[in-house]
């Protein structure tokens, strides 16, 4: 069944898609980390480096250990602005992996959504394919007369005549009113004349294919079904017509 092997394809592609999920949220958070731990390296650098400048600036107006506060600036100046760069390029790799955790959570939503449909559309099929072999017996079966009970054939012809052209009259109306019912459909609801037009919300009818799905997940098969009533047709064939000794048709 074409729909089974979508379902399938489907399964695995999820399956893949959130494996693959679940390794880039791994690796959003491990470099989410390594930038929460750069900038607080390169924000403390900073604070260094700046109270260096303070005390150089403090050396260079009273002349004491000049060289001392001079070169302890420029260090300290020199590793802020590298933990500085370190910070930048760390926060520009885990906002790479966060657009990346991003769309790996889109595509496993996505993915979900049509397994899902598919599975749906996959387990209806496959119960109604086996609900047809474990239909019930159909209720209410017809009362069939008797041999002793059964009236002359000539009665029953004369009856089958009379249904079929009884049914032929009734299809033949119900095709015109179906016509124009779907003429007075296209109207508005409102009054026209002694016309009145309404439309009334329609009631609900029972979803065989969640039904379905929820007996396959509650583990109890496929659900109950139960048969319909026989189909009963009563077809009339035409009298044959067979030639007369005197030339004359007459029917058989």
């Amino acid at each position: 069944m074409k729909i089974t092997a979508t379902t399938a394809k489907l399964t695995a592609a999820l399956a893949i898609a959130e494996a693959a999920f679940q390794t880039a949220r791994r690796e959003e958070t491990r470099t989410a980390g390594i930038a929460d731990r750069a900038a607080t390296r390169a924000k403390a650098a900073r604070t260094e480096a700046a109270a260096a400048r303070r005390d150089q600036a403090v050396a260079e107006r009273t002349g004491k250990a000049v060289t001392t506060a001079t070169r302890r600036a420029a260090t300290r100046t020199a590793k802020a602005e590298t933990l500085t760069a370190t910070a930048a390029e760390a926060k520009a790799t885990a906002a790479a992996a966060r657009r990346t955790a991003r769309a790996a959570a889109r595509r496993v939503d996505s993915l979900s959504l049509r397994a899902a449909r598919s599975a749906s559309r996959m387990v209806g099929k496959i119960a109604e394919r086996l609900g047809r072999t474990t239909l019930t017996a159909a209720p209410n079966a017809d009362r069939t007369l008797t041999a002793e009970e059964l009236p002359p054939v000539a009665e029953i012809e004369a009856r089958a005549d009379e249904f079929a052209e009884l049914d032929a009259r009734a299809k033949s109306a119900a095709k015109s009113a179906d016509a124009v019912k779907k003429w007075l459909r296209q109207l508005p609801v409102g009054t026209f004349g002694r016309v009145v037009i309404t439309r009334t919300a329609g009631g609900s009818v029972i979803d065989g294919d969640q039904v379905a799905i929820d007996y396959m997940d509650a583990g109890l098969g496929v659900p109950p079904r139960k048969g319909r009533a026989a189909t009963f047709k009563a077809l009339v064939t035409a009298a044959a017509v067979v030639p007369a000794l005197d030339g004359l048709a007459i029917a058989a």
